[in-house]
């Protein structure tokens, strides 16, 4: 579907953020792929179209990130796949909870403007 005929459904802002992450499917673990943009609602992710998962399923998305203490946190969310382009893929979260939230919030934290994500 091309962007033109696209109709904006998000729930929340979304702001740019180049993060690596691992989308992860019934099919495929797919490695260092990055995002476009987050938000509290779903997050886009660059992917090539022959690697992208079908519209409508339900993916794992594994951040991986340098905490403070230089330790590797792992940071698990749950997708649906809502959308896919040429570019990528538009998820929306799935199952969100309270660690989800605290999840996304800490992802946004690393990637604030004025301090570049540490990513692993």
């Amino acid at each position: 579907m091309g962007a033109a005929n696209h109709i904006e459904n998000r729930w929340s802002q979304r702001r740019k953020v180049s993060l690596a992450v691992d989308v992860i499917d019934a099919d495929a673990h797919l490695e260092h792929c990055r995002t476009r943009d987050v938000g509290l609602g779903g997050v886009f992710v660059e992917i090539s179209a022959e690697h992208q998962p079908a519209e409508n399923a339900e993916v794992e998305l594994l951040f991986k990130l340098i905490g403070k203490d230089q330790r590797l946190v792992q940071h698990r969310l749950r997708a649906k796949v809502v959308r896919t382009t040429e570019e990528g893929i538009g998820l929306m979260f799935r199952g969100f909870d309270t660690s989800s939230f605290r999840s996304l919030q800490e992802l946004m934290r690393q990637a604030a403007p004025e301090e570049a994500p540490k990513l692993h």
